[in-house]
């Protein structure tokens, strides 16, 4: 048996005390993912631009900087994946069940 979701799931960014992001679990699919996307096609496009510069001369804080949009970035995204993993697990143990 699966547990059901609740509809609007918490993402823990370490910025608050009570979470202020959530996922809406109930929204489709393809929104979910294309939403995980973004957020990893803005770190993809970030790196890519950080292996053209010349970072011989950047400043700490610069580099706290960037660290911290990818790290939650990538938060948020993964965040919206496991919704989505979550939600295709539960198809398919709903469409094994019915066979």
């Amino acid at each position: 048996m699966f547990q059901v979701m609740p509809r609007y799931l918490p993402i823990d960014t370490y910025d608050a005390e009570t979470p202020v992001l959530f996922v809406n679990t109930h929204k489709e699919l393809s929104e979910l993912t294309a939403c995980a996307m973004h957020r990893f096609t803005v770190v993809r496009d970030l790196a890519d631009t950080l292996t053209s510069l010349n970072l011989k001369n950047i400043s700490d804080c610069d580099l706290t900087r960037v660290t911290r949009a990818v790290h939650l970035l990538m938060r948020e995204g993964c965040a919206v994946l496991d919704v989505v993993q979550a939600r295709a697990s539960q198809r398919e143990n709903e469409y094994k069940t019915t066979i």
